[in-house]
Formats: C-alpha cells, sequence, structure tokens
C-alpha cells in the first residue's frame, strides 16, 4: 500500500478512536493483495471496487469497531464470507476474537482457506456450506456470540440463518452506552451490514420475525467523505 494510503487509513482510524499498528496494517496490506490476487481466479468482488479497494471493503468491513463495543475473547461467525469480508479485516484488527467463515460456494470457502493460512491468521476456521445446515451440527449450534454478515440476503433470511448460530439468549437488554461512544449490543446479537432504504426490509423481517428488536446505526465515520461508507448502516437484531 503507497504511504499515503496507510497514512489517510490510520488517520482516519485514530480520528474514530481506533488506533492501527504499524503489523496491522501490513497485514491488512498483504490480505488486500492476496485477495486481489484470488479475484483474478474467482469473483470475489466486483472487478469496478478493486480501485477503491481500501474505502469500499477495508474500511466498511472495519467500520463497526467505530461504532459498538466487541467484547475480548469473543466468538463471531461471518456468514456469507465471499473473499473473508468483513471477518478478515476484523480479525486483523482484533486478533483475540475467534472466528468462523462460512460460505456456500466451495471455490471461495477454499480461497479464504489459504489466504487465512498465508496470513498466519490463529481462531479462524473456514468451513464450505450453508449457514442454517451448519447451525444444526452440534459444534456450532448456539455457539457464537455475533454473526456479522454483508451482502448476503434479505434480512428476513439473515435472521433465519444465524438464529440456531448464535448462543441463546437469557437476558434482553441492548443498546448500553459505553464510555459515551461505542454500544454495547449485548451479545448474541446479528450484525448486519445494509445500505439504502431499509424500511420494507424491516417491517418484513419484524412481520416473519415478530420478537425480534432492530436497531439501526449510522456508519458515517468522522473525517470520511467517502459515500460509500456515509450512506451505510449496521443493523443489530436481537432475537
Amino acid at each position: 500500500m503507497h504511504s499515503e494510503k496507510k497514512i489517510w487509513f490510520r488517520t482516519l482510524c485514530l480520528r474514530n478512536g481506533f488506533i492501527l499498528t504499524d503489523s496491522q496494517l501490513d497485514q491488512l496490506d498483504q490480505y488486500v493483495n492476496l485477495l486481489l490476487d484470488w479475484n483474478k481466479k474467482i469473483n470475489l468482488i466486483s472487478r469496478k471496487d478493486e480501485e477503491n479497494f481500501w474505502a469500499y471493503h477495508i474500511l466498511y468491513s472495519i467500520s463497526p469497531l467505530f461504532k459498538i463495543k466487541v467484547f475480548e475473547k469473543c466468538k463471531i461467525v461471518d456468514i456469507g464470507t465471499g473473499g473473508g469480508l468483513p471477518g478478515i479485516p476484523l480479525k486483523i484488527l482484533r486478533s483475540d476474537i475467534s472466528l468462523l467463515c462460512l460460505d456456500a460456494t466451495r471455490k471461495k470457502a477454499n480461497a479464504v482457506s489459504q489466504m487465512v493460512e498465508e496470513l498466519k491468521l490463529e481462531n479462524v476456521n473456514v468451513m464450505w456450506g450453508r449457514a442454517e445446515e451448519i447451525g444444526m451440527q452440534s459444534e456450532y449450534l448456539h455457539k457464537f456470540d455475533f454473526a456479522f454478515a454483508r451482502a448476503v440476503c434479505q434480512l428476513n433470511e439473515l435472521i433465519a440463518m444465524s438464529v440456531n448460530l448464535l448462543k441463546k439468549q437469557n437476558l434482553y437488554l441492548y443498546e448500553n452506552s459505553v464510555d459515551g461512544r461505542l454500544i454495547d449490543p449485548t451479545p448474541p446479537a446479528l450484525i448486519a451490514f445494509k445500505g439504502g432504504d431499509l424500511t420494507q426490509e424491516i417491517t418484513l423481517a419484524k412481520r416473519q420475525h415478530p420478537r425480534v428488536n432492530i436497531k439501526s446505526i449510522d456508519l458515517t465515520l468522522i473525517g470520511s467523505e467517502q459515500p460509500i461508507v456515509s450512506d451505510k448502516k449496521i443493523l443489530i437484531v436481537h432475537f
């Protein structure tokens, strides 16, 4: 990554409350190069996004860390990981978490698995298969604190995919303020990356899953004029 890009990315993270180390930046850079190389063989991301990969994909993937509290050593499942997004960038910045990356396309899962190996990431597993089916396996049934998902499907379907993967909820509390800046989503919770007008999508999800509570959080970042981030949201969903 060019030095000016490093300065921009690190400064933006710092202005939004996250301090990056040199090793984290280098590892993110390595991941970007690996993914772009794989993208020549397998369609992992849109070719038109390659030029602005850092803003469109890396920044977007890590943006929840600027908004919500992800507690130490939590277990995260990345549903529909594609090329490892958002799971791998989150793991690089938060090495303490345990991560499972799922994708229904075998070629994509194999590519992510090889990238994880080359990046030497620990406590990361990659699986090929449908989230609904994997969530029924005893090894993964109700084992995760958070489910993250980007551009996978409609929210009502995503809720159905993640319900068996997430831990059972004993206490219904959410949106506790932490140090006046972060939101504590109180796991277990689904964290869905979404954009545009979500009114109909949320209405449908609540109709099909009446017990869910959905909180929308704006992803506008301090110091960023990138529309790909500023018009996006994350939805915190409790069942």
